[in-house]
């Protein structure tokens, strides 16, 4: 237990480095280069080994297969119609930066459906651990909790991307040639985003519901990694819409993905305050 939990801590650690190394030395948002370069392994390799590494231990092994198989099929599915006929996520848009293509989908951008889904879904269940409730199961059977919670799994990814896309087309990884009103990009990605991470967290939440497994209580801390990994992508977007002089950018980021991150950590302290309280009384 204390091993597994050291191995996590870290490759977080890891990332946060990678992370800062990046700001200084390259590109943050170049991630489709042949090449294995140093930009590559950052972004792609290190955040999809923790995503491995944290979903084999919290859901096991084949649980977690299941869901990064399901979230990567089902982004993949979206991607080719939407690049083939433009229609799924608001309009024609072009991968200007493609690296591994399958079947004209970058690879890259089929992992990182998974990594961002897995990170809505685990800060959807770290809320209802701090709150001290259990997730909804066929056993108390709060059926309506768990459409909330594939709601706000998709609420949460979708806040991400509206901070992403925006910089992801200033930095020339893709391209909408039509342009939108969410800073160039169209409200109809965002509805794309939304679809695609509440039809891959739906999957799996409505097969927990029915196959429920018991997270230890011992190992719900490790849910705060995928918290504060919310908020290191929310400061390298900061730090690059600062950086490219996109302020407004900067405000809507910080008013739509903080908020997630910052009543998460105030939640997660409080509960172990209470913890902490209820191990001293006894």
């Amino acid at each position: 237990m204390i091993l597994k939990k050291s191995i996590l801590w870290l490759f977080f650690l890891l990332t946060i480095i990678s992370s800062f190394f990046l700001n200084l030395h390259g590109d943050l948002f170049q991630v489709g280069n042949l090449e294995i370069n140093k930009s590559n392994f950052i972004i792609l390799v290190v955040p999809v080994l923790l995503l491995l590494l944290h979903s084999s231990w919290t859901l096991g092994v084949r649980r977690s297969l299941f869901f990064v198989i399901t979230a990567s099929l089902i982004g993949f599915v979206f991607e080719y119609f939407g690049l083939k006929y433009g229609t799924i996520f608001g309009g024609e848009y072009v991968y200007l930066s493609k690296g591994i293509v399958l079947f004209s989908v970058p690879l890259n951008v089929v992992v990182f459906w998974s990594v961002f889904i897995y990170t809505g879904y685990c800060i959807t269940n770290s809320f209802c651990y701090w709150l001290g409730r259990e997730k909804p199961s066929i056993k108390n059977s709060q059926l309506k909790l768990l459409f909330f919670f594939i709601l706000v799994d998709g609420l949460i990814v979708v806040l991400i991307d509206l901070f992403m896309d925006p910089l992801q087309v200033y930095s020339g990884t893709w391209s909408w040639p039509n342009g939108g009103p969410v800073f160039g990009v169209p409200i109809g990605n965002f509805v794309g985003w939304f679809v695609v991470t509440v039809l891959s967290s739906g999957v799996f939440r409505v097969f927990e519901y029915y196959y429920p497994k018991q997270v230890e209580i011992s190992m719900r801390d490790v849910f705060i990694i995928p918290v504060l990994g919310y908020g290191l992508l929310y400061l390298n977007f900061l730090s690059a819409s600062v950086k490219f002089e996109m302020f407004e950018l900067s405000f809507v980021g910080s008013l739509t993905m903080l908020p997630i991150f910052v009543s998460n950590i105030i939640l997660y302290s409080l509960r172990n305050n209470r913890h902490k309280n209820h191990t001293t009384r006894v």
